[in-house]
C-alpha cells in the first residue's frame, strides 16, 4: 500500500510540474499579432545620416503594423530623438497588411556613434501587440 502512495504521489508531482512548465512557456512567446520583427540601424551615403531599417510580420493582415516609435540614443546614454511611428514618416503602414518593411533616415552628428530602441507593434486601431527591440551601434558618417 506504502508504495502505491508514493507512486501515485510521485507521478502526481510530475503531472503538476509539466503543466506548470507548459503553461510558462507559452505565456513568454506568445503573441495575439506578432510573429516577427527586426530592428537594425546601418550607415547612409551622407554626413551624420543614420538608417533605421524594421520590419514586422504579424500572424494575418491587421489594419496597423509598423512601428510606434523609434528612440535614437547616443552611445554615451544621452536620448538624441524620439520619432513618433505614422503613415506620413513611413512608420506604420498606410495599407495595412500581414508584413510591412520601412526604412527611416535619421539625420544626426558626423562621427557620433548612436543605437535605436524600436518600439514595432501589430493589431486592430485600438488593441495590437508591441515589443521593443534595442539596435546594434553605428557611427554616423563624416
Amino acid at each position: 500500500m506504502k508504495k502505491l502512495s508514493l507512486f501515485m504521489a510521485v507521478v502526481l508531482f510530475a503531472l503538476v510540474v509539466s503543466s506548470v512548465t507548459t503553461q510558462a512557456q507559452a505565456q513568454t512567446r506568445s503573441s495575439k499579432y506578432l510573429v516577427s520583427y527586426t530592428a537594425s540601424l546601418s550607415k547612409g551615403n551622407r554626413s551624420g545620416e543614420i538608417l533605421v531599417r524594421l520590419s514586422v510580420r504579424a500572424t494575418k493582415s491587421l489594419p496597423k503594423i509598423g512601428a510606434l516609435k523609434i528612440d535614437i540614443y547616443r552611445t554615451s546614454g544621452d536620448h538624441a530623438a524620439s520619432i513618433q511611428g505614422n503613415t506620413s514618416n513611413g512608420l506604420l503602414s498606410p495599407n495595412g497588411g500581414a508584413m510591412y518593411s520601412c526604412t527611416y533616415t535619421y539625420h544626426g552628428i558626423p562621427t557620433v556613434s548612436y543605437y535605436a530602441v524600436v518600439t514595432v507593434c501589430a493589431g486592430t486601431a485600438t488593441q495590437y501587440d508591441t515589443r521593443a527591440v534595442k539596435t546594434s551601434v553605428v557611427q554616423a558618417p563624416r
